[in-house]
């Protein structure tokens, strides 16, 4: 039966929900046949955003103009605004996915379709496409996410070798390569010992929390859900009740949004024209600020660090040309490929401060503080020029 509503989505999904969870609970695995319902956290840069608008969006970044010739999709209307249906297939992948943009900016994805499918297509349609990017979750929004219920596992991912600064064979080299997850009620207590100074403080990136989160706890104990939640937006859930999933989904999609948000309204800058009286000529005013990044150590090489963040390669997506303003101080006007905006950074071995145009998205600055997280230094600090921690 064809999915025409908000609520019938949710009924199928609760369905999802609770059958994969008895599977995992009776057999320890899942059936052959059977995904988990999976929710993606996708933010849309467009001008326009009516339904019409964002169906047209979804024609062009589902199609074959988004991810190739080898590639089939359908878009169908529901009886809701901004609440589309979307089948794919593109090479051997074909997926489902449920897309409500009752944010017009800020879209939630839901697909029961098998992981590595929806992964795939959707990985290639925001690679491919200017106007839609995953939400970026650094590890203190992760953390957040771990105190809205119990905190029942976590993942870590840092992979130092995308900015590869140091000899990794001498004998004080820094971590590598970091990765591991762990499942149990012991999380937090593993993940301070870690951070501890003589452990891996620089190099654990929370890269994932389980959360068992309950919509009304005191009314209903056995309705809830348990939700992975990933830093590049993806939230797996498996349970009893999708109210609590959409609530927890909810919650965490709205703390980014206000931050990300936050970033344009408060550091964009701005040039405006002033009439001052009495005066011929207008003058202008300059509002907005510097983000601060500093590192918990310095850049061991700058020309290699410089080379790695501003290739245009994956992760970062940043291109530009570094140029030197005296010893080991540099200015790099840079093109970030993924939004097509101008971003400008100065950049010492202790700190960066990065500059966003006024129209640019803050989405930029969450992507680049994230993935120095992962990719560099667990320890870099995000910070506004008064010292405020932005995350």
């Amino acid at each position: 039966m064809p999915i025409r509503t908000r609520r019938d989505m949710a009924e199928r999904l609760q369905q999802v929900m609770s059958h994969a969870y008895t599977d995992l609970e009776e057999r320890q695995q899942l059936e052959a046949e059977t995904s988990l319902l999976k929710t993606y956290l996708v933010e849309a840069h467009s001008e326009n955003s009516t339904h019409g608008d964002i169906r047209a969006l979804l024609r062009g970044a589902f199609g074959q103009e988004g991810l190739g010739e080898r590639s089939e999709s359908h878009i169908h209307e529901t009886e809701e605004e901004f609440f589309y249906s979307v089948d794919v297939k593109w090479a051997t992948n074909s997926a489902e996915f449920y897309v409500d943009a009752s944010d017009q900016r800020f879209w939630l994805l839901h697909s029961v379709s098998k992981s590595t499918a929806a992964d795939r297509i959707l990985q290639r349609v925001i690679a491919n496409d200017s106007h839609l990017d995953t939400a970026w979750l650094p590890m203190q929004l992760l953390e957040q996410v771990a105190a809205m219920g119990l905190f029942r596992g976590l993942g870590l991912d840092f992979d130092r070798r995308e900015v590869p600064d140091v000899d990794f064979e001498a004998p004080d080299a820094p971590v590598e390569y970091l990765k591991m997850q762990l499942w149990g009620n012991r999380a937090r207590e593993v993940l301070n010992t870690l951070r501890e100074t003589h452990a891996f403080a620089d190099a654990t990136t929370l890269s994932k929390v389980r959360v068992k989160h309950w919509l009304d706890r005191a009314v209903d104990q056995d309705s809830f859900t348990l939700d992975d939640v990933k830093w590049d937006g993806k939230i797996t859930a498996r349970g009893t009740s999708f109210p609590s999933h959409i609530n927890l989904v909810t919650s965490v999609y709205r703390t980014y949004a206000e931050k990300v948000k936050g970033f344009e309204e408060r550091f964009s800058l701005r040039y405006e024209a002033a009439q001052m009286a009495n005066a011929r000529r207008s003058h202008y005013t300059v509002s907005g600020e510097p983000f601060n990044i500093t590192f918990s150590r310095p850049i061991a090489d700058m020309e290699k660090f410089l080379d790695s963040v501003f290739s245009g390669a994956e992760p970062f997506r940043l291109w530009g040309a570094p140029v030197s303003l005296g010893r080991n101080y540099f200015r790099v006007t840079a093109l970030d490929l993924h939004v097509t905006h101008r971003i400008t950074f100065e950049i010492t071995p202790d700190f960066m401060r990065v500059y966003l145009v006024d129209g640019s998205c803050g989405n930029s600055i969450a992507r680049l503080y994230t993935n120095l997280q992962h990719y560099y230094d667990s320890g870099v600090t995000l910070k506004s020029g008064e010292g405020d921690t932005l995350f």
